[in-house]
């Protein structure tokens, strides 16, 4: 059966958007759990102070039915305290050493407000340390503030565990495919996930990772730059693949200097806190870039969803961006640009891992070609294999068998070698006037008396589809219209008008034969055709070289041979040989008188009636001019001389006419009979020879055997 490459999944493109857009859904609805709902908090007024503090004013409802607590944006703080006039504190937050009551993944800040606060408040906000410039405070009751910080550890907690589910997809496809680009990716998954959780907060406060709380804003601007670089050679790679890229040494260089400068915050020195986040920010927007400008040109080049990669990594720099300058005041800032700039670093990452995975489509492509050119080769390989050793059976068993024999061994030996090859229910040969005889041979056998009758039925058409020369394949039909039980394929044989042959196959049911089946059963067809034809011919062409050609009889090489072998046998087993000459009397004047084509008739007639004396066990044949010799095997002398006579009679009667006028014919025939010792012929020969020169001394048309000696 063929075998076809996979298919890819029709419309899988308008697929892949869907299920984005589906993801995307689902990030936007998890975000917009994050945000209170209308007239749920109380409006803040926040008056900057000199010194870098904030005083906060606001009113609380009058009856205090619920307790209220104000909530901060987690922004990277040494320490944020509130303080009220009556000397209220609250406990100190710091944005690097989570709190045991915060929990592993806080959203935010939470301070709860006194139980008793009610009516008008003022608060002074003590932050010290880190980028303090996007402090907005949100003011709701404390059950709303929890429903908040829920669902915001839900969405981190969301976005951490698909990141680690890309890292370990990474790991499986580096483990499966053995490509070191893989790994690559997991190091940028990892890279991000770290980054994402130093940027909230959460990595301080896990089991195991909280020293790295040392290193505070110096910590984040490495963690920034590692990731930027993971991302720039990992773009590198996937995008300029199997291209020479002329920029390939600057992209190395950018991210060799981010991860030298990274290696310089992790020193942790001293006055580089808020210049590190600085410094992170500009590398993070050149490796952005240089990112943005060869997926552009990956594009170009047809690389899959290099322009999707295109798109996501201009939003995630342009809110990266953003983020950057809010943080120090410069920019506006939104509730949504914090999740807003992670989203799309995830977005990312997601498509990244898509763009990444289309490689296995590759390797699947590359293998399912490779397992298509193994089976061809098996295929073409079992083809050879099964024409080699038909070829040899057919030079085997074709060589010594009589011409009539040849076609019926050949066609049997292609049965025997297709059948394993092509399955069928039945295999028929059809073969009319093929070298002068007609042929049928069915598989199986059992099948024959129903077979003659439909093939006679359908004699014509056949002979029709066979003149078309070319192979075709039919339904089978119990009836006209009716269903199809089987499918025959028809190919037909090379054979000289008016004679034709084919070759059908059926198999049961209504799947057909495949085209390469239909190549395997006319190549061999053609090459048993091939060997029948020439070995026909070597007997043709042997049997020439052995026949006289105006007799039909034994020429004298032949005899010479034959004659040899019998005297051979004779010596060893002891029976008795005669040898007898026999010569045309006065035949040179029947040319003379005749002519030449009178003389060859008379030769085919004195041939024909000679060998019409002798049995099969006796060999005859022309020895040469109108000179003929008879091997009797078994035969003494006295045997030998009935024979000869009844064969001088037999010549003597003989009629040949030309031009209305008989020409007589008589012959004179000299015998003699192999003696004790002679394994050869030539003694027997000679002296068979002088007793033909005695008997035409004795005027011919006479029989003279030859005594022991000759006198």
């Amino acid at each position: 059966m063929e075998v076809t490459a996979s298919r890819a999944m029709p419309g899988h493109g308008w697929v892949l958007a869907a299920c984005l857009l589906l993801l995307m859904g689902l990030f936007v609805a998890l975000v917009s759990a994050t945000q209170l709902r209308p007239g749920e908090s109380v409006p803040v007024e926040v008056q900057p102070q000199p010194d870098g503090r904030m005083t906060l004013a606001f009113e609380l409802p009058g009856e205090v039915t619920t307790r209220w607590a104000l909530w901060f944006p987690r922004e990277p703080v040494s320490r944020l305290q509130l303080v009220a006039t009556d000397g209220w504190r609250s406990e100190a937050l710091d944005f690097f050493a989570v709190g045991a009551e915060e929990g592993i993944l806080p959203a935010g800040y939470a301070f709860l407000l006194p139980r008793d606060a009610h009516g008008p408040m003022v608060l002074e906000v003590e932050a010290d340390g880190g980028l303090r410039g996007s402090m907005q405070p949100v003011l709701a009751q404390a059950i709303d503030i929890r429903r908040v910080e829920r669902s915001g550890v839900a969405l981190a907690g969301g976005v951490y565990g698909g990141l680690l589910t890309l890292a370990a997809l990474a790991l499986a496809l580096a483990y499966a495919s053995r490509d070191r680009l893989f790994i690559g990716f997991f190091g940028f998954t990892v890279a991000l996930v770290l980054l994402l959780q130093a940027m909230n907060g959460h990595l301080y406060g896990l089991p195991g990772v909280r020293f790295f709380g040392l290193w505070r804003l110096q910590g984040v601007s490495a963690l920034t730059l590692l990731h930027a670089a993971a991302a720039l050679w990992l773009i590198e790679a996937y995008a300029m693949r199997g291209v020479v890229y002329r920029h390939a040494r600057l992209v190395r260089g950018i991210g060799i200097g981010l991860v030298a400068l990274a290696a310089v915050f992790l020193l942790n020195l001293p006055g580089l806190g808020e210049v590190s986040q600085a410094l992170s920010a500009v590398g993070w927007t050149i490796a952005g870039l240089a990112v943005t400008g060869m997926l552009i040109d990956a594009g170009r080049r047809g690389v899959p969803m290099a322009w999707a990669l295109t798109a996501a990594t201009a939003l995630t720099v342009l809110t990266g961006m953003w983020v950057a300058l809010a943080r120090h005041g410069l920019a506006p800032d939104g509730p949504m640009l914090h999740f807003g700039y992670q989203g799309a670093a995830v977005a990312f990452a997601l498509l990244l891992a898509l763009a990444l995975t289309h490689r296995i489509g590759d390797y699947r492509e590359a293998r399912d070609r490779d397992r298509l050119a193994r089976q061809d080769t098996e295929r073409k390989m079992r083809r050879e294999s099964a024409r080699a050793d038909l070829s040899t059976a057919l030079q085997t068993q074709l060589h010594g068998l009589d011409p009539g024999e040849i076609p019926w061994q050949g066609f049997r030996l292609l049965m025997d070698h297709l059948l394993p090859l092509v399955p069928t229910e039945s295999c028929i040969a059809v073969l009319r006037g093929y070298q002068g005889r007609d042929h049928l041979l069915v598989e199986p056998s059992d099948a024959l008396p129903s077979v003659e009758h439909e093939i006679n039925r359908r004699g014509l058409l056949l002979r029709r589809q066979a003149t078309a020369g070319l192979a075709l394949q039919q339904p089978v039909r119990p009836s006209v219209g009716g269903p199809v039980v089987a499918m025959e394929a028809l190919v037909p044989f090379q054979v000289r008008a008016p004679g034709w042959g084919v070759l059908l196959l059926r198999r049961a049911g209504d799947e057909g034969f495949t085209t390469d089946e239909m190549s395997v059963i006319g190549e061999l067809a053609r090459v048993v055709q091939l060997h029948v034809d020439q070995a026909a011919a070597a007997v043709k062409l042997r049997r020439s070289a052995e026949i006289d050609a105006l007799t039909g009889t034994m020429n004298r090489r032949t005899i010479d041979v034959w004659i040899e072998r019998t005297f051979t046998d004779a010596e060893r087993t002891g029976r008795p040989v005669s040898v007898l000459f026999i010569d045309l009397d006065h035949f040179k004047s029947v040319n003379d008188r005749y002519g030449h084509a009178c003389g060859d008739d008379c030769l085919r007639a004195v041939s024909t009636a000679l060998r019409s004396v002798l049995s099969d066990a006796d060999m005859f044949g022309r020895y040469g001019g109108e000179e003929f010799i008879a091997v009797l095997p078994g035969r003494d002398g006295a045997e030998a001389r009935a024979v000869g006579e009844r064969m001088r009679t037999a010549v003597e009667n003989c009629e040949v006419r030309h031009e209305g006028q008989r020409v007589r014919l008589t012959v004179s025939i000299g015998i003699a009979t192999r003696q004790r010792g002679e394994d050869t012929p030539a003694a027997a020969v000679a002296r068979a020879d002088k007793a033909l020169y005695a008997a035409k001394r004795q005027g011919r048309n006479c029989v003279q055997v030859a005594p022991a000696v000759f006198s």
